[in-house]
């Protein structure tokens, strides 16, 4: 029986796997607290005319074509596409750590909140299409990056992010879809972070030419049909614009917004499926977004 005809079957089930673990939410949760109780000095120095801050970000995220998953299957000649929105709540922290006068590091992570979304499932060739709901949707991030001043208020930047998302996707036809996604990703970029007198400015732009990571997938019905793989990232690119402007209202303690655009494309290689299929596929993801929202900043000096 081919793929499609497993696609129609309508029964009641449930995941093999039992549902996913909350653990590493919980652990970039833990991670985001911590790194806003850091030291903002690592020695009592000002750099760029400022010292290190710890910030806090709640955004709202939103795009209408947010995560795109495509899945080749050349011995058919189908590319199936499932497409759904991104919409919900953004929640970041970002801690600067002062190293000298011309040196630092900026460790960040976040966690998405995502509203309940659903998209269609479409192949081609072909009009067969399938709606679907996307019951549970964990998007988180962690970056690393260490700043080297190059002119006045103008940094390099350089560093690694790790990019995680994991996914439950409901077909109508009573079919499931687990995806889950770790990228790993070389960053490079730029940022200008100015200080006027009562205001901070900053503009970065980070940005990886390549993505590996691991993309793990898993398809099920209820009468015994599974499919599972567990691909490697092997191409890709990430692209990521920051804006924030914040006014000190308060001693160290300063308020504002941010606006926040990123893209992330990668490609699998072609990889044999398990269970019951051998069929040889490859899959090709595109996560973009947009979230904007109000920021909180402090410095405090090290009482060490």
């Amino acid at each position: 029986m081919c793929w499609d005809e497993f696609r129609r079957r309508r029964t009641c089930r449930k995941s093999p796997s039992g549902g996913r673990t909350m653990r590493p939410f919980c652990a970039v949760l833990v991670g985001m607290l911590a790194l806003s109780g850091l030291p903002a000095h690592i020695q009592a120095q000002a750099w760029i005319g400022s010292p290190g801050t710890s910030s806090v970000y709640l955004g709202w995220t939103e795009h209408s074509k947010g995560s795109v998953w495509a899945l080749r299957r050349p011995t058919q000649g189908l590319i199936g596409t499932a497409a759904w929105p991104l919409s919900g709540f953004w929640l970041g922290a970002c801690k600067d750590l002062v190293l000298s006068d011309d040196f630092g590091v900026l460790i960040s992570g976040s966690v998405f909140f995502p509203k309940l979304s659903a998209g269609t499932w479409r192949e081609e060739p072909g009009p067969r299409t399938f709606d679907f709901e996307i019951p549970q949707y964990d998007w988180w991030t962690l970056d690393g990056l260490a700043t080297c001043r190059v002119a006045g208020a103008t940094s390099l930047l350089a560093g690694f992010r790790w990019d995680h998302a994991s996914t439950r996707v409901n077909y109508s036809d009573n079919t499931d879809d687990d995806y889950v996604l770790n990228a790993y990703l070389p960053l490079i970029g730029m940022q200008l972070n100015k200080k006027f007198s009562n205001c901070f400015a900053l503009l970065r732009c980070v940005g990886s030419p390549w993505v590996g990571g691991r993309l793990k997938y898993h398809y099920w019905d209820n009468l015994g049909y599974a499919e599972f793989g567990d691909f490697r990232v092997n191409n890709g690119y990430f692209l990521e614009l920051f804006a924030d402007c914040s006014w000190k209202i308060a001693g160290d303690l300063s308020v504002g917004g941010f606006l926040k655009w990123n893209y992330l494309h990668i490609k699998t290689d072609e990889q044999t499926l398990s269970g019951s299929t051998t069929d040889p596929v490859s899959w090709v993801v595109d996560v973009r977004s947009w979230t904007f929202g109000a920021n909180l900043a402090f410095a405090f000096a090290s009482p060490f």
